[in-house]
């Protein structure tokens, strides 16, 4: 008899949800900083060298620039283009990471540095609407985290994601809508468990475990839209997700030096260019491996239903077993 009124209302939201189908949806844009950052991507043009310069401009500003072929080739086949443009999976990256430095300091203070984070990338990216959807389901997950209700984070996430869908309902079909969703439920619900054997791991434990739970999540979706499943995305995320926080921070130090003067922006610039060719290095080398990554044809969806069970009952089973 409990059960009632969540029978009642699952049925009352679909009942809502196919009449705003019908009705269409809204889109807000909203951008605050275009000029200044604008003027930022014109300092980092003018401070490092291609392609440095425009992988810079999409990590720090979301700006879309043209990437050479074979590098952005490169990034496709190892499954790590989310990270140099604007898309959901880079913010739920981004954040995770700053989470996962709860090893390091304070819980509360890692989970504030995350929420900063996902505030400063949206309004510096323009607020394009894939950020702001994400930036709203990953705070209010990491909200539940922060207010020691982290059993709740996939409620918590679940209701956001039926509200924003009321907003507009035809989100449900936009890939980066699903991405934000899947990386973000990866990494609230599957990298805690898969923490608990990782955390033993000396330096690269927790990072691990938030790749792979946001990994895991999104390998379906990818697979069956671009048809292509990378073999070493796991291992290129891995190799080069902890930099990302690391050249967003030396990159928007170069621009507020580049802004004070060439020189210092210059000297400022080549530790951003450290990093930013290890990035770049290391792409190139996993997708120049020959099992880098392997075609995937059309999939019904019987087949992802049936990944996500198994998936599911490992993770259970695990998740008993420690």
């Amino acid at each position: 008899m409990s059960k009632l009124p969540i029978i009642v209302s699952i049925l009352l939201y679909i009942l809502i949800y196919l009449v705003r189908w019908q009705q269409g949806g809204w889109e807000l844009t909203v951008d605050l900083f275009k000029d200044q950052r604008e003027a930022m991507d014109a300092i980092i043009t003018n401070l490092l060298p291609s392609p440095q310069a425009q992988l810079l401009s999409g990590i720090v500003l979301g700006e879309k620039k043209d990437l050479p072929t074979g590098l952005r080739l490169a990034l496709r086949d190892t499954s790590t283009l989310h990270i140099v443009v604007v898309s959901g999976q880079n913010l739920s990256m981004v954040a995770g990471f700053f989470l996962a430095l709860s090893g390091l300091i304070k819980r509360r203070l890692a989970i504030s540095l995350s929420f900063l984070a996902i505030i400063f990338y949206t309004l510096l990216t323009g607020a394009d609407v894939p950020v702001v959807r994400a930036a709203i389901m990953v705070s209010l997950a990491f909200l539940a985290q922060i207010m020691g209700r982290e059993h709740d984070g996939l409620r918590v996430l679940t209701i956001t994601a039926a509200l924003m869908l009321l907003i507009n309902p035809r989100w449900l079909l936009d890939l980066s809508f699903q991405l934000s969703f899947m990386a973000t439920l990866g990494l609230v619900v599957i990298s805690p468990i898969l923490l608990k054997f990782l955390r033993s791991l000396p330096l690269i434990g927790q990072d691990l475990a938030i790749t792979l739970g946001a990994q895991l999540m999104v390998i379906p979706i990818i697979a069956q839209n671009f048809h292509q499943l990378s073999i070493v995305g796991i291992f290129a995320n891995l190799a080069v997700g902890w930099t990302v926080p690391i050249i967003m921070v030396l990159g928007l130090i170069t621009i507020m030096a580049g802004l004070i003067g060439t020189g210092l922006g210059q000297v400022m610039g080549f530790f951003a260019n450290i990093f930013l060719t290890y990035f770049i290095y290391i792409v190139q080398f996993f997708a120049s491996l020959p099992f880098a990554w392997e075609y995937v044809g059309e999939k019904i969806w019987v087949v992802w239903v049936g990944y996500y069970l198994v998936l599911g009952g490992f993770l259970i089973a695990i998740n008993r077993k420690k």
